[in-house]
Parts: structure tokens; sequence; C-alpha cells
């Protein structure tokens, strides 16, 4: 593998030179650094355990080093943890630590449950950025009535296949049987000198699963050969293996193979709660004495006791899925009067593109020494809690939220107000409803428009003139 990417790395140099010369290439281990190991290992289990990526995020790894000795901690939900312990897990971690970096490690899964060092202290974590690539939610089967058939093997949770487009080795996969073909090849061997071709015995069965199909390979053990006979089309069956590409197409070459049920396995979430205190992001009190006590003759207004949070994300796209945040703008009411205002600069993983840039005049100078997301939405959450949530549009901004939210295992299930929809319901007549045209028509001012924190002040003022 290294001699490979020196290839690679002296043909890059060489084409950058444009001069016939000598090159050589050298690599080393890296020198040891807390980030640097967490991102791997986050990474890792992500590309090479999917198993047991199931609700892990970057926050679950800590890192802590004593000269050449780190210990490495892995935060596993309890069954995630009995699985990962059940096939040694810790040591296949371990291993490859020490093959990308010199030291002497030690890894310790926990279960999260148990351990409360990472959630708590948010000012004592490294930063994770965001240029982490979050993983999706991947669907995890439970394995139950095990029958081995091939070569025995633990069987606990079985990864969605589909969701598998590379080379993977030691996973899971279960699905039910859609054909099943039993093949012979010749396999070759030596003796004494004295080479022979013996007929051996494999089969290639297709299963599906959720609407998904996969073409797998098994080679039994001489003596395991003929229990391959019980397999029938429309058996639920799991096999541990790996995944490999042959003639270009992704197959699952299987070690073992057992008959059994399995069903759709989704863990109870556990949501991180409230911090006492906020941590990089502080809310600023915001006075406005012209502000009118609006509920103060409308005491039966259902919304008077209530607290919202009016908020606008400056994002760099339009798809949740794939864009960022790179500003957060949020104000607060209270009583009917805006109390404070929350804003911060997010620094996301990519370039701002020029197109949004233009639109909303936030420049990557602007944010490169700004907080990732990691950093702002548990002080955001702090900001929200308690309070019903209002947008103009609120499907946009709020499908950023609970992407980022999800990701990072935080409740927002406050209640939802929408000011596009309020305006569409009262004020009759207006050609559009973009913010700019529902605030003129209520005598709102809009400064700054297209920047977060602006924006939220506009829909505040047009939402307390709606209610």
């Amino acid at each position: 593998m290294l001699a490979d990417n020196a290839v690679k790395v002296e043909k890059i140099l060489r084409d950058c030179l444009k001069e016939n010369v000598n090159i050589s290439t050298k690599f080393i281990k890296c020198s040891l650094e807390p980030n640097s190991i967490a991102l791997y290992v986050y990474t890792s289990i992500c590309n090479n355990f999917p198993a047991l990526s199931k609700d892990f995020h970057t926050t679950d790894v800590k890192v802590e080093i004593n000269q050449l000795n780190i210990a490495l901690t892995l935060a596993l939900i309890p069954q995630i943890y009995d699985y990962a312990m059940q096939v040694n897990r810790e040591q296949d971690i371990k291993n490859k630590l020490e093959e990308n970096f010199y030291g002497n490690f030690s890894v310790k899964f926990i279960k999260k449950s148990d351990y409360t060092g990472i959630d708590d202290a948010i000012e004592s974590q490294m930063e994770f950025q965001n240029s982490i690539k979050m993983l999706e939610e991947k669907v995890v089967y439970k394995i139950t009535n095990v029958q081995h058939i091939f070569n025995k093997a633990e069987y606990n949770l079985a990864i969605e296949f589909s969701k598998i487009s590379e080379n993977l080795s030691d996973c899971v996969v279960c699905g039910k049987i859609v054909r099943i073909d039993k093949r012979t090849y010749k396999r070759k061997t030596t003796v004494n000198g004295e080479t022979k071709f013996n007929d051996r015995v494999f089969y290639t069965i297709n299963i599906s699963n959720d609407g998904k199909f996969l073409n797998c390979s098994v080679f039994p053990h001489v003596a395991e050969e003929q229990r391959g006979e019980v397999l029938q089309v429309g058996q639920n069956i799991a096999m541990q293996g790996k995944f490999e590409t042959y003639n270009g197409r992704l197959n699952f070459v299987a070690k073992s193979l057992a008959i059994c049920d399995f069903e759709k396995y989704a863990p109870p979430v556990k949501y991180k709660s409230v911090n006492e205190k906020y941590h990089t992001v502080f809310p600023e009190d915001y006075v406005d004495y012209s502000q009118s006590g609006m509920f103060d003759e409308t005491v039966n207004l259902k919304e008077k006791d209530k607290s919202f949070v009016v908020f606008d994300f400056e994002t760099t796209g339009l798809d949740s899925k794939i864009n960022e945040i790179i500003e957060i703008g949020a104000v607060k009411i209270s009583g009917g009067k805006i109390v404070s205002t929350f804003s911060t600069f997010i620094k996301p993983s990519v370039d701002i593109p020029e197109e949004i840039t233009e639109l909303t005049g936030i420049t990557n100078k602007m944010v490169e020494d700004s907080p990732s997301i990691n950093y702002v939405l548990p002080d955001f959450y702090k900001y929200c809690y308690g309070s019903a949530l209002v947008a103009h549009n609120i499907a946009f901004d709020y499908g950023f939220l609970s992407q980022i939210a999800k990701k990072m295992n935080y409740n927002f299930d406050n209640e939802q107000y929408d000011t596009l929809n309020m305006a569409r319901q009262k004020l009759l007549g207006l050609k559009n409803f973009k913010l700019e045209t529902v605030a003129e028509r209520l005598n709102v001012s809009v400064v700054g428009a297209h920047r977060a924190v602006n924006d939220a002040m506009a829909t505040a003022k047009c939402f307390l003139e709606l209610l």
C-alpha cells in the first residue's frame, strides 16, 4: 500500500515540476496528536466497523495521552457495547491504531449509560471540526433463532447491505434467499510434491432485504459441503464475511452462514440534556424602549405567557442533507417583547459558494475563525429550551436544524409557528409572501436582509404583529 502511494506522490510531484528529476518518497508514522487520533478512530469505525456506528457520534471518542501511552475510550450504546465485546473489537481497533501511529495504545469500550464525562463538560472537549463526514443513520437488524449451517460465528446485529458501496471486511448481512445454486470448482492441492485437482462445492446465493438484492458466495469446508442441501428459497439467513468487487460488481463472500430470524432494530434514543450554562455563544440582552406591551390589554390571548425563539439560518445551499449552516441568528420573545438575541457565524467544512457570498455577504474569511457547529449547537439548544420555535418558512430552517440535531443527539421537539403560513391566512391580497413583502405590509423595517440575526429580528416583529 505504501509503495503504491509513493508512486502516486512521485508522479504528482513530477507533473508539478514539469522537469525530469529523480524523486524518492519515504513515509513515516505521524506524531501523536489527540485530534488526529480521535478523527481517525471515528472515521475508521464508520468505514470499517459499521455495526458499531449505530448512534455513535464524534463526542463519543475520548483520547488521553501520557508521553507515548495513549488511552482511548469509546462510548457505545449498551446493545452495541455487548456486541463489540463479544467480537473483541477493542483489539481490532488497537491493531489499526498501532499500524498507523507511533505509540502504546489501550482501547476501552464503555456503555453510554455509564459515561457522563463527554456530554456534560463541553469546555473540556477537543473541538471536532465539522469536516468530519457525518455518518447517515444506518438500519441495523437484530438476529435471533440462529441455526448454524456453515462454520459457527457470532450473530447479533447485521448491517444494511444496500448502504455498502466499497470493499469492506468482517461484516454480518442478512436477507431472504431468492435464488440458490450449488456449483463445483477445481481446487489445486500439492502433497509430497504431487499436484492434484479436487472437486469442491460452493454456493451462489442471491438474497433480498427491504427491496434490495445482494449476490453472495460461500465456500464451505469439505466436511460441511453437503449441509447446504437444507437451504431453500424463501428462508431467512445471516452471513458473516466481506464485500469484494468482482467484474466491477460488489459481491459478498461469506465465511459462515446460518438460518435465522431477523428484524429491524432501533435502540431507544437517549437525547442529551440541556447544559447548565453557555460555553461558546452567549446571548445578549435586547433593550428597545419603543416596544409596546402588545399583550397588556389582551390578557386572554393564549400566547401571552409563552416564550418564543425566532430564528433564521444562512447556509451553503438549499439541501439540508448535504449543505451546512454558516450563520445562526435568533431572538427571544417573552411577555410580548423581544428580550435577547443569539448570533454567531459557523465555520463549515467546505468553502462558501460564490453565489451564497453574493446573496448573504458572508465570505470564507469571515467564518474562518468561527466555531464549528459541534460547539454552537449545545448553546443554541439551551437558548431554545422551553420555547416555541418561530421562523419564516420554518420547514427550510428546521430541516437544517433537525439534520444536525439528529447527528449530535439533541431533540428539538419544540412547538412551531410559521410566519409564512400566518401571513397567508391573515394578509390577503399580497403579491407574494416573502419576508420583505410581509414586513413592508406590517410596517416592519428589514435592515441587512439575508443576514441571519437581522432576518430573525424582522421575523420576530412580524410575528408579534401577526399575533
